[in-house]
């Protein structure tokens, strides 16, 4: 027999499991489709990872050792320049002034570009 909760669409069992599905949301238990956003592309990746602009803090870099460890596959670039602009390692100005280090495709994606 059915109680007055139960229906066409709610059956016994989703009542039954109702407190452990409560109990695992309470403890911040969620699938991991809904844990961590989706990144498509770099920026959204340093999105996720708490970046409030396209190219956070956490991938600009002090040296170029420590850019290369984060993404070795890639061409480390050079910006000294708060305009979105970013050197190569054949500018005679790479590496040099108050600046940082990172990755050409995340500078990329984050709407740097190459001076010149």
């Amino acid at each position: 027999m059915l109680n007055k909760y139960e229906g066409k669409y709610m059956s016994k069992s989703f009542w039954l499991s109702l407190p452990a599905l409560t109990l695992a949301v309470l403890l911040g238990a969620a699938p991991a489709c809904l844990a961590q956003p989706m990144a498509q592309t770099p920026t959204q990746l340093n999105e996720v990872m708490g970046a409030t602009t396209g190219l956070g803090s956490s991938h600009r870099f002090p040296t170029a050792a420590a850019a290369e460890a984060h993404c070795s596959n890639d061409t480390i670039v050079w910006s000294a320049s708060p305009d979105l602009i970013y050197v190569l390692p054949s500018a005679p100005s790479y590496g040099k002034g108050k600046g940082f280090y990172a990755c050409k495709m995340e500078a990329d994606d984050a709407g740097f570009h190459a001076a010149g």
